[in-house]
This record gives structure tokens, C-alpha cells and sequence, in this order.
């Protein structure tokens, strides 16, 4: 089943439309789905696609199997099976009169740059000497976050400024994670999503005629289950000295979320904890965020972790994993530890990145009252009741506030809740002030009454869904 991914494939199907040469990178972090999205594309053109993937094998041994990929749509004679150079291969493009677009897809392309550091420099070369002049669709894709950030930022790397356009392939959406689960209720849907996150790999692990629990003990908490040491493995994959990231991961899912605590927690050195901070935003598994409107390095900034199965993994599986090796069944764990209540206080700190995104989304179709320039969760200091205040989401611009309030318990929003939002409100002098509230189980007649007057927007979790 193949999910989503309309946006991408109306990029890729741009490029391919294109008379000229085109150079995509493509990439994401690992199991987002890229190679699941390049072979549904190039499905679509099997007669003039190479679709090669890359491995730690050796440049000649790498050569050879591009050219048995090569010569399913390239008429050669056999001498191509003797090339040992990435230079012969594109030679030899060269000498061919290319009409019809000529897809040429490179997965895992950062592989070859540990077989032979230059390989960047044969591409350049032959980017600018032979590809850029062939009716070429020539996408790398990789999902070694790192050394594409640098192929794409440093201008003293030799591919830099030779693609033509760059996509990064994001974790689905609570929405596009739904069509996962037609068979699940809104609800269940959304603790699904904060359990796994957007990872399609993972989305598909869930059967939705199982309930949340029945899939939680079969894939998570079970030794045999696909997920029971995912996250490890996913660390293992992408980052070394990973017992180190471990330890800082460990530290904010214990609460340590400003870099001094973290740094006293791990007991590490200030400059080393900032770079692998900064390693792990990057791959998506942590964020730095600062109270919506600050700028970005404002010392005022906290660490969570945000890949959400990442963070569930760390929060259930990862600290008992002793008792769930063996001492325990995992029926009995779920019991004990991810009850309803535990499991409930989870999702709601989720919950409010799902209602970023549907605010974001909201602001990107002009469907708030102002064209927010931040958007984000605040905290500070209410300078007229004198205490610390926070919202879970804030928009603003010079004139406008609006403030949300996201609410993923098992009570209705009442009157308290209402009268603490208007408090937090006193911190923002703007001219004028919208409210939104989200709330799973509704809201009180109060404060249905009291948003009429005062014009308040009551989201309910089916409105998330409906849109």
C-alpha cells in the first residue's frame, strides 16, 4: 500500500518533465520511506530508469553491479562488464544519444564516497563535462544526515551548487499517518501516531482490527517484536559512540531538558554534549526549542525528544528492558506499566505537536485570523500576576496573539482551565488576542457558553481529523 507522498512525487514528476538536466538530492533519515518513494516513481518509467543502490562494497565491486543495472536500458557490448571506474561509466553515457529522459537513481550514494573519497569529484566532473549536457534525471539519495548537510552547505565540496533541486523526505503527518488505520477511531489513530510517529515502516507494523494494546505488547514490548530494539538499532545505524547518545537521550527523557542540567546529568564536557545535541536536532530525534517569538539561540531553550517512537522507547521499553528480558511477560508489563493513566500522559505531550501541526497547517492556508511570523509553545514570566506562565502553542506577529491550549485528558475543559488561558494571555501586549482550544473529551457548558461571547475557537479530536 503505498501512503501519501502526493507533494514528493509532483516534485519528482516536475523534474522529469524537464527537458534538461536535473540533479536531485534526495534525502531523510533512515526508514522515512525514500527508497519506497523512488521505486513507486520510477515504476512508472521502467524502460528509462537505472536504479541502483549503492553498499560498503568496493568500488569496482559497486561499478560492476551499476553496470548490470546500466545495461538493461543502455544498449553495450560486454566489454562494460570489465570497468572497474566510475569515470568509464560515465564515459561511456557519454557516447550515447539520449532522447527520451534517462532517469539515473543512486540510493545510499553516500557509501561510495567511504570507498573512494574522490567520488565526489568524478561526479563533479562529470556533471559538468558530459551529464549537464544529456537530457538527465540524476537523483542521489542518502540518509546519512551529516554528510549531506555538509555535501549541500560546504561550498568547498565539489558537488556544491550542481544539484538543481533538493528534497528532504519528513516523517508522515498525523493525518497521513490515519490512512494506516481506517479501522481505528479517531482516538486510537492518534495514540498510534504518538506511540510510533510518521515512520511508514513502523505505521504498517499496526493492525488496526488489534487493539492499541494487543499491538504495543506484539511489536514493542515482546523480544521478538520488529520495534523491541529499534531505537537502539537506529542509533547503532546512524551515530557512533553510542552509548554517549544514549546517555543524553536517557538524561532528557528523565527530565533534564535545559543543556546545564543535561550536562550535569551526563557528566560530560559542555563543547562535546553541544555538538552531539546539536547531531541528534538534526537527525530529528531531539528538538531545541525556545519560548515561541525568541530567536533562535536565546539561552532561554530546552531540549525533548521529538521522534516520538524514540521517545516512547526511551520512556518504556529502554528502562526495564532487564525485566522485559525474561522476568516479566510482556501482557503483564503493559498492565503495570502502561496504563491508562501512564500511557495517557504520554500521548498529551504529544498531542500538542499534533495540534502544531494542525495549526501550522491552518496558518499555511490563511485559514487563522493573521499570517503568524512564529508559532510554537512559550514559557515565561507574566509580568502583571508576577508567576511563571506557559502555553502550548503561541502565534504572533507585530498586532496579533493568539494562544492555544491542548488538552488530551479524560475530563472536559472547564472553567479553571479557561481562567488560567485568559492569565496567560495578560503576558502578550498585542492589540488584539484569539484563543483556540483542543480538547479530547470536549468541553463544559461554561465554557461553550463563554466562547460564544468571546468569539474563543472549541476544537474537538474529530475536528483534527475532519480538518
Amino acid at each position: 500500500m503505498f501512503v501519501g507522498r502526493q507533494k514528493e512525487l509532483q516534485i519528482l514528476n516536475e523534474l522529469y518533465e524537464s527537458d534538461k538536466f536535473e540533479m536531485l538530492l534526495l534525502h531523510g533519515r533512515r526508514r522515512v520511506g525514500k527508497s519506497y518513494l523512488l521505486a513507486n516513481f520510477v515504476s512508472k518509467h521502467p524502460t528509462n530508469t537505472i536504479y541502483f543502490t549503492a553498499d560498503k562494497a568496493s568500488e569496482k565491486e559497486n561499478v560492476f553491479r551499476f553496470v548490470q543495472e546500466m545495461k538493461k536500458i543502455i544498449h553495450t557490448n560486454d566489454y562494460v562488464d570489465l570497468f572497474e571506474k566510475w569515470y568509464d561509466v560515465f564515459s561511456l553515457i557519454d557516447e550515447k544519444i539520449i532522447d527520451k529522459k534517462l532517469v539515473i537513481v543512486i540510493d545510499e550514494f553516500t557509501y561510495l564516497l567511504y570507498q573512494n573519497p574522490e567520488f565526489d569529484s568524478v561526479l563533479q566532473n562529470a556533471i559538468d563535462r558530459i551529464l549537464k549536457n544529456k537530457n538527465i534525471l540524476l537523483i542521489l539519495c542518502g540518509s546519512e544526515v551529516s554528510v549531506i548537510e555538509d555535501l549541500l552547505s560546504n561550498s568547498n565540496k565539489p558537488l556544491y551548487g550542481r544539484k538543481t533541486a533538493d528534497l528532504k523526505v519528513e516523517p508522515f503527518t498525523y493525518l497521513e499517518a490515519k490512512e494506516f488505520f481506517p479501522n481505528y477511531s479517531n482516538e486510537d489513530s492518534l495514540i498510534a501516531y504518538s506511540i510510533l510517529g510518521g515512520i511508514p515502516l513502523y505505521l504498517s507494523l499496526f493492525d488496526d482490527k488489534k487493539s492499541i494494546k494487543e499491538n504495543v505488547i506484539k511489536h514493542c514490548l515482546s523480544t521478538t517484536g520488529y520495534l523491541f530494539n529499534e531505537a537502539s538499532n537506529v542509533l547503532k545505524m546512524e551515530l557512533k559512540e553510542t552509548t554517549y547518545y544514549e546517555s543524553i537521550l536517557v538524561a532528557i527523557n528523565g527530565g533534564s531538558s535545559t543543556f546545564n542540567d543535561i550536562t550535569t546529568k551526563v557528566n560530560g564536557e559542555p563543547a562535546k554534549i553541544a555538538k552531539y545535541l546539536k547531531i541528534l536536532c538534526n537527525l530529528g530525534i531531539v528538538q531545541k526549542e525556545v519560548p515561541s517569538g525568541e530567536k533562535p539561540n536565546s539561552r532561554n531553550s530546552l531540549y525533548i525528544i521529538y521522534d516520538n517512537y524514540i521517545a516512547f522507547w526511551f520512556r518504556f521499553v529502554y528502562r526495564h528492558m532487564p525485566m522485559l528480558n525474561g522476568l516479566i511477560a510482556p501482557e503483564a508489563y503493559y498492565e503495570k506499566e502502561l496504563n491508562k493513566s501512564n500511557l495517557n500522559t504520554f500521548v498529551g505531550h504529544r498531542f500538542e505537536k499534533v495540534c502544531e501541526q494542525f495549526l501550522k497547517s491552518k496558518a499555511f492556508n490563511g485559514k487563522l485570523p493573521f499570517y503568524p511570523e512564529t508559532l510554537g509553545r512559550w514559557w515565561g514570566n507574566n509580568p502583571i500576576l508576577k508567576k511563571q506562565e506557559e502555553v502550548d502553542i503561541l502565534a504572533q506577529d507585530g498586532e496579533n496573539a493568539l494562544l492555544c491550549e491542548c488538552k488530551f485528558t479524560t475530563t472536559q475543559f472547564d472553567k479553571k482551565e479557561l481562567d488560567d488561558l485568559f492569565e496567560s494571555s495578560l503576558c502578550f501586549n498585542k492589540k488584539r488576542k484569539h484563543y483556540i482550544i483542543i480538547s479530547k473529551s470536549g468541553f463544559t457548558d461554561y465554557v461553550i457558553e463563554k466562547a460564544k461571547e468571546e468569539k474563543i475557537v472549541l476544537i474537538t479530536l474529530d475536528d483534527l481529523y475532519n480538518n
